[in-house]
């Protein structure tokens, strides 16, 4: 713990008794970002015995891929309701690992699309294990009612279009 009684992990129940946060710690955005921190944690605690260095992004990335053989570069992006760039970036380690491969269709040198490779394959079936542990241990102080109803909340406000 600092000085200033912030800890590595964030976490508020180690903070400095003398800290004042006000209504730091009940507002929705700061929730979220510490939730997000802790995704982040479990993320990298459950992929730590996996070889590869594999980003939460990296693996969505990769299941669209398995799910959507051929699936285009927008259509990626659309799927991780990221920007295209953002994929493109993601992607550089997995096609340099030989995970993805592009592909151009026969008489349409315009398009492209991705596949798994074989090795990438055996590596998505590994990572799939993985992350099945990361949200384990993201929600295991949940019960399984708990579980739903955050997921339930979680998707309604990821949907909404009210901004």
């Amino acid at each position: 713990m600092s000085k200033t009684g912030s800890s590595k992990t964030g976490s508020a129940k180690r903070r400095d008794p003398r800290l004042t946060t006000g209504l730091l710690h009940d507002a929705f955005g700061h929730l979220f970002r510490r939730c997000h921190l802790r995704s982040q944690q479990a993320f990298a605690r459950a992929f730590e015995a996996c070889d590869g260095d594999l980003s939460p992004l990296q693996f969505g990335i990769l299941e669209l891929v398995q799910l959507n053989p051929g699936i285009s570069h927008g259509a990626l992006a659309e799927g991780m309701v990221t920007a295209p760039s953002v994929v493109t970036t993601a992607m550089k380690p997995l096609r340099a690992a030989g995970l993805l491969v592009e592909e151009v269709p026969a008489g349409d040198a315009r398009r492209c699309g991705y596949r798994l490779s074989k090795a990438g394959k055996a590596f998505f079936s590994t990572a799939s294990f993985h992350i099945m542990v990361a949200e384990e241990i993201l929600v295991g102080p949940l019960s399984e009612a708990e579980r739903d109803t955050l997921k339930g909340l979680l998707q309604r406000l990821a949907e909404s279009e009210r901004l």
